[in-house]
């Protein structure tokens, strides 16, 4: 089942999807090139820095699972117009800020707003278009939306080279506003007033998200383990107390029926792994070109147009590849490529030649690209229409909670090398993390061996 939707509305509909995303992407990417010039314009440590990022993450992941429900409660029009709302006026906080502290107030504020749009976005396409429309579809909002990596690396270096930093965060506020105009005519405004929702359940499932996420990035910052073990541990013990008391409840956040769906369990736990390499990407490589290579933002944020325009590249093709391949053989085959391509960085050196690196991004662009298209769209192919919102909600959590990890694991193996070995050089350090991260990618791609033949 779909939503009964007029012929000009679905076909502006994954553009105005699209304009939260660039916005989201263009963001981030320009953000994560600066970490390091932030970490020295605050004169704070750059595994403190890195906070910017990952509260903003957390947030997302604290306030995801309620799409699904504000969605079905109140309709997507005015629940993606309130995000994009919030949203933008976080920006502001973010411009706004002068010390790091109050950035990442900010940055919870804006991350809160962008929890909400983007899957609500998504579901807005998931529930309009066919499933033999669905990949065409995703592929429509998601490619718009790479011009935000595309771009994003340069805005940020340029802006922090010959404007002020706080730029990056006020030139979300155009967008935003366009996003709300055209989003109330555009969006779908189905609504169901008589669902509810397990409200204990999700204070005990964000509280665990929260403690999950606040113990990753406390061991990315301390050498004394034990009062981030005993946060990890709690944050464990509660998700899975979450789960035991859905199980029987009437209106749970996320029902236990999804996980019959076998696609979608597959999809759940192979993103879970899959995207703790993919969501160091963005972090790592800045980082190592900026601090191995001594680049300034603004020739890093040339630096990283490879990767962009291989991921925009990559898009335009993984509808046709899924056809030929189908999702489990090409999911396997593909994940491997990826882990390899995060291992193969340990070539790089201080006096690598640009010819290798700028062979190795286009590589982990084009291949990273065309796995999130395919995890995200086998998770959520198969769900019936009254599950969409919910799996949708939890596949946004899974995505926002994993990236997060995915800076902080980084940091931890950064951290764990830099330890044991303080006289290496830099390189060492980052050879490390990569082998690591590609280690852990590669484990995922027998995860999605699992996926039903012939999908």
């Amino acid at each position: 089942m779909n939503i009964p939707i007029e012929n000009n509305q679905k076909r502006f509909l994954p553009i105005v999807a699209a304009i939260s995303f660039f916005m989201a992407a263009l963001d981030s990417t320009a953000v994560n090139t600066i970490i390091p010039y932030l970490s020295n314009f605050f004169n704070t440590p750059l595994f403190k820095t890195k906070n910017i990022i990952i509260y903003y993450l957390v947030a997302g992941s604290l306030f995801i699972p309620l799409t699904g429900y504000l969605c079905q409660k109140h309709g997507c029009r005015i629940i993606f117009c309130l995000s994009l709302a919030i949203f933008t006026s976080g920006s502001l906080l973010c411009g706004l800020s002068h010390n790091l502290n109050e950035l990442l107030i900010a940055r919870i504020v804006q991350g809160s707003g962008g929890a909400l749009m983007l899957p609500i976005g998504r579901l807005a396409i998931i529930q309009t278009f066919s499933k033999d429309e669905l990949v065409k579809a995703l592929s429509m909002v998601t490619l718009p939306a790479l011009t935000g990596p595309l771009i994003g690396p340069i805005v940020g270096g340029m802006i922090t080279s010959y404007f002020h930093w706080s730029l990056i965060f006020l030139i979300n506020i155009p967008f935003g506003i366009l996003g709300i105009i055209f989003a109330l005519r555009i969006f779908p405004d189905i609504k169901d007033k008589s669902i509810k929702m397990d409200y204990t359940g999700y204070g005990i499932f964000a509280i665990s998200i929260a403690f999950l996420t606040y113990a990753l990035s406390l061991f990315s910052e301390t050498k004394q383990f034990k009062i981030p073990t005993l946060i990890l541990i709690l944050g464990i013990l509660l998700m899975i107390f979450y789960w035991i008391k859905s199980y029987n409840h009437k209106h749970p956040l996320f029902h236990h029926n999804l996980f019959k769906v076998r696609s979608f369990t597959i999809g759940i736990f192979g993103n879970i792994v899959a995207r703790i390499g993919c969501g160091a990407v963005p972090f790592m490589l800045p980082l190592m070109l900026q601090i191995l290579l001594g680049l300034s933002p603004v020739k890093c944020g040339f630096a990283m147009l490879p990767l962009a325009i291989a991921s925009f590249v990559g898009k335009s093709f993984v509808d046709q590849i899924i056809r030929q391949t189908g999702y489990r053989r090409f999911l396997f085959i593909n994940t491997i490529l990826l882990s390899f391509s995060y291992i193969s960085y340990v070539t790089v050196t201080s006096s690598s030649s640009w010819t290798l690196l700028i062979v190795l991004m286009l590589i982990t662009g084009f291949i990273n690209s065309i796995q999130f298209t395919a995890m995200n769209t086998v998770t959520v192919i198969d769900l019936s229409f009254s599950k969409q919102p919910s799996g949708s909600g939890l596949l946004s959590t899974v995505m926002q909670l994993s990236m997060a990890s995915g800076v902080a694991v980084s940091a931890i193996l950064l951290n764990v090398d830099q330890s044991l070995h303080p006289n290496s050089a830099p390189a060492m350090h980052f050879h490390f993390t990569w082998f690591w991260l590609g280690i852990t990618t590669l484990f995922s791609s027998f995860i999605f061996w699992f996926l039903p033949k012939g999908k």
